[in-house]
């Protein structure tokens, strides 16, 4: 039997993201049929080098190029953390009243302690305004999102510690009732600053990823970054219309259809050159979540279609794409 609790921590310390694997209290067979998933799948990425021993260095960038790979800091942050963060809050107000008592006595308030989500996101603001090009307006909103964030972060570990250790049976909840409108008037700012991040990276992004696209056409053709790049792009497009709030599925079919046209369109190039995909580092997993993506973006419709689509359906997906999204920043192509 393994009783244990077991992490598998696969490490690239040129990546600018680390990917682990978390296996806790599961059946010795379960356990270690995932490692070797686990291994098989880094080992692969491994092979996508020349000689499966170094990251290859980041090629020259065009303007577009650099500004997109700017942007990547800030939308690593937000996607990183704060889906996270507004679950914490969302796990909060689903228990707690607002002078932060319980709303049932024997149900005590529970939320998400926020602690490594927000290292991408201090890396953000520390980078940020050294890398080119110079961006502002951007480079402010994060330092206000990180201040903010942090803000909450600190109510969330004080209360995290509270509810765990019980002290609200020493104390009749009174460090609750003080702390419960300082939670909720850091979480109102943070909440705003989010919003002002995240719309500004995501329309400077928008049209930035677009310029980039047309580059590589113009550059290469449409080859295996072509590809790439555009399925992401097809599949954002999916993903915000099937999980935007007046979401239907006769408005986002579309979306669907051009994403699994995208996805054939890759998938082709990808079997067809398999030698030149090989070379790209980290396109062993991401091809692969590329195609899980797509299952679990045509399963979300079907739902949806069927007027099944739950929230947490939707959170689901978008947290797919987020899985994507970072199997996609770690994409290395040679020139």
């Amino acid at each position: 039997m393994c009783d244990h609790y077991a992490v598998m921590v696969f490490t690239r310390p040129s990546l600018p993201l680390w990917l682990a694997l978390s296996l806790t209290a599961v059946g010795c067979d379960r356990l270690t049929q995932a490692i070797e998933n686990k291994a098989e799948e880094v080992a692969g990425d491994m092979k996508s080098t020349a000689d499966g021993s170094a990251v290859p260095p980041v090629p020259e960038a065009t303007d577009n190029e650099k500004l997109a790979r700017k942007l990547a800091l800030y939308l690593e942050c937000t996607n990183r953390a704060s889906k996270r963060m507004h679950e914490s809050w969302l796990r909060y107000t689903e228990r707690a009243k607002d002078n932060g008592t319980p709303k049932k006595k024997s149900v005590p308030p529970f939320l998400y302690k926020i602690d490594s989500e927000l290292t991408p996101c201090r890396e953000a603001a520390t980078k940020g305004p050294t890398t080119e090009p110079s961006l502002p307006s951007i480079e402010a909103a994060m330092a206000s999102y990180l201040e903010h964030a942090e803000a909450f972060a600190a109510q969330t570990v004080t209360l995290d510690e509270y509810y765990e250790q019980e002290k609200y049976k020493e104390d009749d909840w009174a460090l609750a009732k003080e702390v419960a409108p300082k939670f909720a008037a850091a979480y109102e700012a943070w909440s705003a600053a989010d919003e002002r991040l995240g719309t500004i990276v995501r329309d400077n992004n928008d049209v930035v990823e677009r310029k980039v696209l047309v580059e590589v056409e113009e550059r290469e053709g449409r080859a295996i970054e072509w590809q790439s790049r555009y399925v992401m792009l097809a599949a954002k497009d999916f993903v915000r219309c099937a999980t935007a709030d007046e979401g239907k599925a006769d408005r986002c079919e579309y979306t669907l259809t051009t994403f699994e046209k995208a996805e054939q369109s890759f998938r082709r190039y990808y079997d067809d050159h398999r030698s030149e995909a090989d070379h790209v580092f980290w396109m062993n997993s991401f091809q692969r979540s590329v195609g899980e993506f797509l299952a679990d973006g045509q399963a979300f419709m079907r739902d949806l279609k069927k007027g099944e689509a739950k929230p947490e359906r939707s959170q689901a997906l978008a947290s797919a794409f987020d899985d994507l999204a970072i199997h996609s920043n770690n994409l290395r192509f040679k020139r």
